[in-house]
């Protein structure tokens, strides 16, 4: 009853907001999907079916002042949440603000939606990342600017963001960008400082390169960050807090137009991430290959396969494990 109340608020809040609006705009997507895993089964379940949808309103109040409400639900939760409730002010050709519960701009990936990803997951480093506090969301206050071909003359982006979560973490996440052409080069910079009974102040860095065009994505990163939980761990111990972890990825892909039917298009994927949690522990690794394709029934309506091959190795064993590798389908429809 709880949470039919308060989706039932949300909702009239969203509904009275787009009515004080001038202009509105309603994007989203749905998606049904199906896993299998490499998993012990007496363990975990090896296979699950899954569906995951978002409503967006993009709200215009004046030339310089937008909203936005975002709407999430999908099978683990049975439920819709406010994902994101945000104000935008256009301060000048270079500079916006904006405020609300964002993603914080740690990574190339952090850039993209959900629904606008090539491969149907986000890389393995950037989840372990985020799992960090180096991505995810957070309420935020951020300075940004997206470069456009519209302004040659400034071929720079840039993110500077300080933010706020209920896991007592505050801090900065910048990110810097110089682009030329089609490609692009982009250095990031967090601090984030824990509070409580038990401070701790952690940093990361990120950099790469990439390019995008129509037809061709792809991007190569390097991350170096401190781990806030284990560095705790081990300051409360009279350790070394200083514990760092390093992970890498590449991803391509390339769209192929097709002019069939029910076939629009094919895109082949591939993408290769390594994960190492502790720097002075190289033996424990995780490595990630992920290859697969999008075809494209219609412009808005794509089929996809991901086979996600996770090999995971520590420093008591030479071999690598396969365990938690997966075979990922879906069909997604978006909409705007």
């Amino acid at each position: 009853m709880l949470k039919k109340n308060l989706l039932f608020l949300i909702l009239l809040l969203i509904i009275s907001t787009i009515n004080y609006a001038q202009k509105n705009n309603w994007s989203g997507y749905g998606a049904v999907g199906y896993k299998y895993y490499n998993r012990l089964v007496l363990n975990h379940y090896n296979q699950e079916t899954y569906y995951e949808g978002k409503i967006q309103a993009d709200i215009e109040f004046s030339k310089k002042i937008e909203g936005q409400l975002d709407l999430r639900g999908n099978s683990v939760d049975n439920s819709m949440k406010l994902r994101e409730a945000t104000i935008k002010f256009e301060i000048s050709d270079y500079l916006n603000l904006k405020v609300g519960n964002i993603k914080k701009p740690f990574g190339y990936e952090y850039l993209v939606n959900e629904e606008e990803l090539i491969p149907i997951e986000r890389s393995y480093v950037q989840e372990s990342l985020a799992e960090y506090g180096y991505g995810g969301r957070a309420v935020s206050l951020m300075a940004y600017h997206k470069y456009s071909d519209k302004h040659p003359e400034f071929p720079f982006s840039y993110y500077l963001s300080i933010f706020r979560d209920n896991s007592l973490f505050t801090g900065i996440v910048s990110r810097f960008e110089y682009h030329i052409d089609q490609f692009g080069i982009g250095l990031n910079y967090m601090f984030e400082n824990k509070g409580g009974d038990y401070k701790i102040s952690t940093y990361g860095f990120g950099g790469g390169i990439f390019t995008e065009s129509n037809d061709l994505n792809a991007s190569m990163e390097l991350f170096l960050v401190q781990d806030p939980f284990e560095s705790n761990r081990r300051k409360l111990l009279g350790n070394d807090e200083k514990v760092f972890s390093f992970g890498g990825k590449i991803s391509a892909s390339y769209f192929f137009e097709m002019d069939e039917e029910f076939l629009k298009g094919i895109e082949p994927v591939i993408l290769l991430s390594s994960f190492t949690p502790d720097t002075d522990v190289t033996d424990n690794q995780v490595i990630q290959l992920v290859t697969g394709a999008n075809f494209y029934l219609h412009k808005k309506v794509r089929a996809r396969i991901n086979g996600d091959l996770r090999l995971t190795k520590n420093q008591y064993n030479s071999d690598y494990s396969t365990q938690d590798s997966r075979l990922n389908l879906q069909i997604q429809m978006t909409f705007e």
